[in-house]
């Protein structure tokens, strides 16, 4: 998934340019993308300990911004929106627990809250 999706969701939402205020700043994705990265490459490190920590960080600012969006987003729709989308926008918000870590999840709640959102004329 590409960062800009990410800030487009939140940008969306809230409104704004781009605001780290909000989160709705690519370059806080892409701080969790290079964590992933570093997380992941075993050749760059000699132990998982802190590469890892730096990649949950990283992800739950992500997540939490994510999940602040969505919350926001299903206040702005909630007139306009069928039962069934904010139902499934409710069941996205659902999957980011604190105790998920999983990036293609998030990758996955971002593009499918961002096509709902967009159906709603909430967008960028």
């Amino acid at each position: 998934m590409d960062a800009m999706e990410y800030e487009f969701l939140l940008r969306s939402v809230y409104k704004c340019g781009r605001d780290y205020e909000k989160g709705a700043d690519a370059d806080i994705y892409r701080d969790m993308e290079r964590a992933y990265t570093f997380m992941e490459n075993k050749t760059l490190h000699t132990t998982r300990d802190d590469p890892e920590y730096e990649y949950r960080i990283a992800f739950a600012k992500v997540r939490g911004n994510v999940e602040n969006a969505i919350t926001e987003g299903i206040s702005k729709v909630r007139y306009t929106a069928t039962p069934e989308d904010t139902q499934l926008l409710e069941q996205l918000k659902s999957l980011l627990t604190f105790q998920m870590y999983d990036k293609q999840v998030l990758d996955k709640v971002i593009d499918d809250a961002g096509t709902i959102f967009h159906r709603y004329g909430l967008q960028y």
